[in-house]
């Protein structure tokens, strides 16, 4: 029997196939001249946005720590003797969690493998779904591996993490850090103009200007340090001369303050941590000693599980068997048992330990 399909003629066998493959457009802007994909949004300056907040970084290291928690696995037998699970786990749960995707390798024959990391800044995949390595030097190849990534309704082919719609507030709490810093390197002053009233500086006070507020007045080794100016003896009948200061901006030093609070709890909320177990205590909190393992239910439920079920199907498929240790909070009556077996799980520091229970 021979059937068409299109202008072609297939067998049986051939046409059961075909049918079975995706006819769905993509658009070509996005296919790279290597035939890889490349992302709708840049892996690289996701990386950069990692480091820009310390809020945005704990929330991704708790979530990725929760998830890398290990109930039972065979996942030993299919890495490198020189590797542990627990920092492979680590390392592949913190690329899904700061790009939204993670990329493993394979290496060897269908039933004796071994998998790798791949760095997931480098990843990439192509309309086959295959898996791609790219440097930074532009290089790149072809791997056989696995892809495991969030649902985006932006993509087909790849997924994005959870503070996508906050990439802004990370800048903008960023660009605040880098306004004080600058504030400080410049002398804790702001911008002012130096104007004589009824005299004319000499080229030796001029001189004398520039370089104290090149050199003598930046920095904060230089506090306190003092410029002397002065404005000679005016004629009888004139008025005296005078040496102004005057302040060219009116930023106020607070609304950065709460610039950086708003964008601090806006990153929490994308994140969905409970913003306690990063280090902000709730204004008006439970008084009951359980506030945290409250907020911590919801976030197992709503957050932790969905994840963690995604990471054991994907492993399952590779046929490997792997169970994320649940947080059963239930076990602990108060919060100061949960912090201690957070601590003792190495899910988070003792000095994050000290920040949530309040102990300076």
């Amino acid at each position: 029997m021979v059937v068409m399909v299109g202008r072609k003629f297939m067998g049986n066998e051939n046409i059961l196939k075909a049918g079975r493959q995706s006819e769905q457009l993509i658009e070509d802007d996005l296919i790279n001249n290597n035939g890889y994909i490349d992302p709708f949004v840049s892996f690289e300056a996701l990386l950069k946005f990692y480091y820009y907040n310390v809020y945005h970084q704990r929330s991704i290291k708790l979530k990725a720590s929760l998830l890398a928690q290990i109930q039972e696995t065979t996942l030993d037998k299919f890495i490198p003797e020189n590797e542990y699970t627990k920092e492979f786990l680590l390392a592949f749960t913190t690329d899904l969690e700061i790009y939204g995707n993670a990329f493993l390798e394979k290496a060897g024959t269908v039933n004796n493998f071994y998998l790798y990391n791949i760095l997931g800044y480098e990843g990439r995949v192509n309309q086959q779904k295959e898996i791609y390595q790219i440097n930074r030097l532009n290089q790149y190849k072809k791997l056989e591996g696995y892809h495991l990534k969030y649902y985006s309704p932006k993509s087909k082919y790849y997924g994005e993490p959870e503070y996508l719609t906050q990439l802004l507030s990370i800048k903008t709490t960023k660009q605040a850090d880098d306004y004080n810093s600058s504030f400080f390197e410049n002398g804790a002053k702001p911008g002012m103009v130096i104007s004589f009233e009824n005299a004319v500086p000499s080229e030796g006070q001029k001189q004398a200007a520039k370089e104290f507020f090149g050199s003598s007045f930046k920095g904060e080794s230089n506090a306190h340090k003092s410029m002397l100016l002065w404005t000679g003896k005016t004629k009888e009948g004139e008025s005296p001369a005078k040496i102004n200061f005057e302040r060219l901006d009116n930023i106020e030093d607070m609304s950065w303050k709460g610039l950086k609070e708003v964008g601090r709890d806006e990153i929490i909320a994308s994140h969905g941590v409970p913003p306690r177990l990063v280090g902000v205590m709730s204004a008006g909190s439970l008084g009951n000693g359980t506030e945290l393992i409250d907020q911590l239910h919801s976030f197992t439920q709503t957050t932790l599980n969905p994840k963690a079920e995604m990471i054991e199907d994907f492993f399952k498929r590779m046929g490997i068997k792997h169970k994320v240790k649940p947080l059963d909070v239930s076990n602990y009556k108060d919060d100061t048992s949960l912090v201690t077996a957070l601590v003792d799980k190495n899910i988070i520091s003792v000095q994050d330990a000290k920040e949530i229970l309040g102990i300076k």
